[in-house]
């Protein structure tokens, strides 16, 4: 075969025909081979002008590409790290990444343009050239920092275990895709595992100097130019804080910047993260964190608006950039289009469809045709699209290594970008841009379809047959539903019943009237699927044709308790999996309008005493505890919602009730062990709650913090039999209270505070105790049991035990000021651990509730002031100390502005059934608003939400680092 023949094989013959000819002339030998072996190279030379001017200057690598098993082969991870560490034995490490990138480049670009590999070999072999090149400089610079530095060894926060800190990079974007294009940026983050910690060696230097030094140096073996060229361009604008920020992150330095100051488009991008070099344990460490941060369990209207405002910014930003239409990226109807209507389909559906959370554009398609998120045209049209696109984008790259998007305008370049994607006519150029045009078009049309906002958002009527359940799904995926089939499922069951049910037509026509409120009500709350799914599940609790008609006449003439039902359904799991657990409880919140009556101690312990006696199994009376618990928790929080409680009258409510389920679960138990063990003679101990349950401060999904003593008669050697006996008493306690039945469980107990901590026996002799707190215990325990108080026992001996341990926890006198300087430091050590420079933190920020609560568990140690029993424990104490004079009236009247106003933050910031949240979100504007109309006390002043609180916080640090300088100074 002749060369021109063979050009002939090639989509670009002329191109092809010229790196041929020039090959032969620095090369005559190859005339003497079969010119057959040359069909890969010609591929490569009808494309790449950068890639032919590359192999022409360099005439060696000619005998690896037809040598080497030929560039027409296949290579996987294992074949090309070969390559790679055979370059890397006998060239210097600069060089042999080069060499090593250009010539799989080759291999790659040849594969592709003969049709060989499909577009997903070529972007994954692509993408694993970068994984291997990016792991290999890490290699590099870990070991040369090694050699200088010693091991970087850094000490876990919560014990004194030290580890080996290590390094790793994650890649985004395309590359995290595994979908890199040929002369793409690698988005990079770099994260290392701990700061905390320095080095071993001789020249030791602390753990972020040493990390930071080896990312500054893998992006240099990576991204710095040499004469032979670069590896990939390195872009780290993606990573904590973009271009301001740190080059590498601790992982608990990127948790804590998601969780505070993380946007959308971070959420957005973090989709992409993927583990791409350095080592593997940090970077899965890292995803891990992240991921309820990027699959949040619900995205309301607010999150897709700003998806489609990004995008507005994009296309704002290009407004001016010439020859935008011919951009297959980033134009309308690009491939970044297609991007953005794959990931809001992962940030919306991707917490409740695990298959969504996939890296892969391609992939995330495929699953959201599977799941029918996207109709069928419009994936195909997607998917189709995004394959040409792609290829396109690679074939303008391959051309001269430039990092374009656009189709060029010269007239001989697009007729050659023509003939590369297969266009034969006789105007390739013409037939190309044709198609393009009619693609984007196509492609921008579905993309409007997602983000252009109906603002229309209920109607009086419903606008389609319910039991069109298709037609439903599309008019609620119009109103941002998350889940708009199951949604027009569960309206279509509201009104027509299951298959084996037969509604009365009365049930019908009310739904009819009440239903479309229903939908409105739901679009406007964070979570709308959930309210329509509450409705469903609620009816269907409420099981029998007797109880629907009941229900839908209520509903239908009181459209008050619709909306009562759409905030419990809508704010709370816990609220509402407690109302479908016992659907009753609705009527008699509103026929006997219990929920107006206040929380009663008396009630409670009748209640629970009714529950636990009789002759059934622990188990029953068990699920009978948590019933009467989970309803009044309910209650307690429907009072709440209906503003006929503060905060601190729904915290007495479920301290109250949290106090005598102890005391009832500790019959239980005790009854339990008498039975089956008995019980030794006279043994005697207490129960003893600390913490919130001590402090009278309980909240939804708080711990009990417990203490258990018992007495040993006086006997240093204690009593085996009573200490076995309250050890097993504890153990039952323990276990019935966090033991879930039918009606849920109870509350989780913690035995942290005890004497010796976790290292200590479960409970402890009252002579171990006394030894203890007289000899070993710390000023911080003082500080932690600070209100305290027995909730059962003996009570003589409760009276014993209370005195000891009102001798440790209010010294008075006896305080000194190193003792003041403990809690210092102690505080200064929480703030600096656990709150990053810039995050609002109101709680364990300086200046945050932490500060105040200490402020008021010191005054009652040194005022040997025992806490009020009719309310919780700060509030009180501040009232006390402006009474008694313990702090001036202003500065008392400042800490109680400022504990309402933080305490109020962090319950609207807690709505979440479990998670604790306590970081205001400084960067987002539609969390900020709505804190800023939940908010009840205000302090005063002007400015943002954001400065009050920071203000706030001032002030509160100023009073707290006085208070405390002052007592660190007395002699």
């Amino acid at each position: 075969m002749t060369p021109e023949v063979l050009s002939e094989t090639t989509s670009n013959p002329k191109d092809a025909l010229n790196g041929i000819l020039r090959l032969l002339d620095i090369r005559p030998d190859l005339k003497k081979t079969d010119i057959d072996r040359l069909l890969p190279l010609a591929h490569i030379f009808s494309a790449s002008d950068y890639l032919t001017d590359w192999l022409i200057a360099r005439p060696e690598e000619i005998d690896w590409a037809l040598d080497y098993g030929g560039l027409a082969a296949p290579r996987d991870e294992k074949e090309m790290a070969v390559n790679l560490k055979e370059l890397m034995a006998r060239l210097d490490a600069m060089s042999a990444l080069r060499r090593f990138k250009h010539r799989e480049l080759c291999r790659i670009c040849a594969r592709d343009l003969s049709g060989q590999a499909s577009f997903e070999e070529t972007a994954q072999d692509w993408s694993t050239v970068a994984d291997l090149a990016i792991d290999t400089a890490i290699e590099i610079a870990e070991s040369a920092a090694l050699k200088k530095y010693g091991d970087p060894i850094y000490t876990e926060l919560t014990c004194d275990t030290e580890r080996i800190a290590r390094f790793a990079a994650l890649g985004l974007g395309k590359l995290g895709g595994k979908e890199l294009n040929i002369s793409s940026d690698v988005d990079l983050i770099f994260i290392h595992s701990s700061d905390n910690g320095a080095t071993s060696g001789p020249l030791s230097i602390p753990l972020h100097e040493f990390f930071v030094r080896i990312a500054r140096e893998v992006t240099r073996l990576v991204s710095e130019v040499t004469e032979e060229g670069f590896v990939f361009r390195v872009d780290l604008d993606l990573r904590p804080e973009g271009k301001a920020g740190e080059i590498t992150n601790s992982i608990g330095a990127m948790e804590i910047y998601y969780e505070s100051w993380g946007q959308q488009w971070e959420r957005q991008a973090l989709i992409k993260a993927r583990h791409c070099g350095g080592g593997r344990e940090v970077s899965q460490e890292v995803i891990n964190r992240l991921h309820p941060f990027v699959y949040r369990k619900y995205m309301d209207e607010g999150g897709l608006k700003e998806i489609s405002a990004m995008k507005k910014k994009i296309d704002l930003t290009l407004s001016g950039s010439k020859d935008i239409a011919y951009d297959i990226k980033l134009g309308r109807g690009g491939i970044r289009e297609i991007e953005f209507v794959a990931q809001s389909m992962q940030l919306l559906y991707g917490a409740r469809h695990s298959d969504l959370q996939t890296q892969s554009t391609i992939k995330a398609l495929d699953v959201c045709d599977f799941l029918g998120f996207l109709s069928t045209p419009h994936y195909r049209d997607l998917k189709d699209t995004y394959y040409f696109h792609r290829k396109l984008e690679n074939r303008i790259q391959y051309d001269r290594n430039q990092q374009t998007h656009k189709i060029p305008n010269d007239k001989q370049r697009k007729e050659k970008l023509g003939r590369l994607m297969g266009f034969d006519t006789g105007d390739p150029a013409g037939a190309l841009m044709t198609d393009v045009k009619k693609r984007m078009k196509r492609i921008r049309e579905i993309f409007d379809l997602f983000f252009i906002q109906d603002e229309k958002t209920g109607s009086e009527t419903f606008p389609y047959p319910l039991d069109d359940e298709g037609a439903g799904a599309v008019w609620l995926d119009k109103l941002r539903f998350d889940h708009p089939r199951t949604s027009a499922k569960a309206l279509n069951l509201l009104r027509n019943g299951s298959s084996f049910s037969h509604p009365s037509e009365r049930s019908v026509m009310a739904f009819d009237r009440f239903g479309p409120y229903i939908v409105s009500q739901a679009a406007f709350t964070p979570w709308p699927d959930h309210v329509i799914l509450g409705f469903s599940n609620f009816v269907e609790s409420r099981a029998g044709q007797g109880g629907r008609d009941l229900l839908y006449e209520l509903l239908d003439e009181h459209r008050p308790v619709i909306k009562l039902l759409s905030a419990i359904f809508s704010s709370s799991e816990y609220l509402t999996a407690a109302l479908l657990r016992q659907p009753d409880l609705l009527d008699r919140l509103l026929v006997s309008d219990p929920v107006e009556k206040p929380a009663d101690r008396s009630a409670y312990t009748l209640e629970f005493k009714q529950n636990i006696s009789g002759k059934s199994s622990v188990e029953t009376r068990l699920g009978l505890l948590n019933s009467f618990r989970a309803a009044e928790s309910l209650r307690l929080g429907l009072r709440r919602i209906l503003g006929l409680t503060d905060r601190f009258g729904q915290m007495n409510g479920l301290t109250l009730l949290a106090e005598e389920y102890i005391k009832a679960v500790a019959y239980l138990a005790q009854e339990e062990i008498d039975k089956t063990s008995g019980a030794p003679e006279d043994v005697k101990w207490v129960l003893v709650a600390a913490g919130k349950l001590g402090r009278r401060e309980m909240n939804f999904g708080s711990d009990i913090d417990l203490l258990v003593f018992y007495d040993n008669d006086d006997n240093d050697t204690g009593d085996a039999s009573a200490y076995n006996y309250v050890v097993l008493l504890v153990q039952r306690v323990i276990r019935l209270s966090g033991a879930m039945t039918p009606f849920g469980d109870g509350y989780q107990i913690d035995m942290r505070l005890r004497p010796e901590g976790e290292a200590g026996p479960l409970v402890v002799s009252y002579n171990a105790m006394v030894d203890y707190y007289n000899n070993r215990g710390q000023v911080w325990e003082r500080l932690a049991l600070v209100g305290a108080r027995p909730i059962c026992g003996d009570k003589k001996f409760t009276r014993k035990v209370m005195g000891a341990l009102g001798s440790f926890i209010k010294p008075g006198d006896l305080l000194k000021p190193s003792d003041s300087d403990k809690i210092v430091k102690i505080r200064e050590r929480i703030a600096s651990e656990r709150v990053k420079p810039g995050v609002v933190d109101i709680k364990f920020g300086r200046g945050g509730l932490m500060e105040i609560e200490f402020i008021c568990q010191w005054l009652a140690m040194e005022n040997r002031e025992t806490p009020r029993e009719d309310g919780p424990f700060t509030l009180s104490m501040l009232k006390t100390a402006r009474a008694k004079k313990w702090l001036e009236k202003d500065v008392a009247d400042d800490l109680i502005k400022a504990y309402l106003f933080l305490r109020s933050l962090e319950d609207t910031l807690r709505m979440d059934k479990e998670k604790a949240v306590n970081v205001i979100p400084v960067s987002d504007t539609i969390l900020l608003n709505r804190l800023s109309r939940a908010m009840e006390e205000t302090p005063g002043g002007s400015g943002g939400l954001v400065e009050v609180i920071k203000e706030t916080m001032r002030k509160v640090s100023g009073i707290y680092l006085r208070f405390f300088e002052l007592r660190g100074e007395k002699k």
